[in-house]
């Protein structure tokens, strides 16, 4: 459940940061491409598809995969490339310190997703707890186990 809550707002605030980086970019890179949308949603909804269909451990391997690029292009493009999407040299405007926030929130989501889809890949069950009846055989062989070796 959390990990589709990661996805929903990671999508929502990738959508929104395009539009932002729209209103800040200087022409003629101050439109948005409905293609990167398309592909962004398409992404985010193979995501979800998987967290909610598929066993823990892949659909843990495909959301770490997923986040690990998103991470690597938001470091890349905001951080360590010399552009006008990179925050430090982002145009002063009434948008940049939006502009600034979208990324800033992109990337704790990011992270967030590469430790859920970790936390997923290791095999842990969603539930956390495993049934009654199973712990409390364990529990009576393990008594019956320790009673004979005194």
């Amino acid at each position: 459940m959390l990990a589709l809550l990661v996805v929903m707002a990671h999508w929502m605030d990738a959508v929104g940061h395009l539009f932002l980086a729209a209103k800040v970019l200087p022409a003629p890179n101050d439109q948005v491409s409905w293609l990167a949308v398309i592909l962004i949603t398409s992404g985010h909804l193979v995501v979800s598809i998987a967290l909610c269909k598929l066993c823990d451990r892949i659909a843990g391997c495909i959301s770490l995969i997923f986040f690990l690029a998103a991470l690597s292009a938001d470091l890349y493009e905001h951080f360590l490339h010399a552009s006008g999407n990179n925050v430090f040299m982002v145009a002063s405007g009434h948008w940049t310190i939006w502009f600034d926030a979208s990324v800033v929130v992109l990337l704790g989501l990011e992270i967030l997703g590469c430790s859920i889809g970790t936390w997923l890949l290791s095999g842990r069950t969603r539930s956390g707890n495993i049934a009654p009846e199973a712990s409390s055989d364990f529990k009576r062989r393990g008594l019956r186990f320790s009673a004979g070796l005194s």
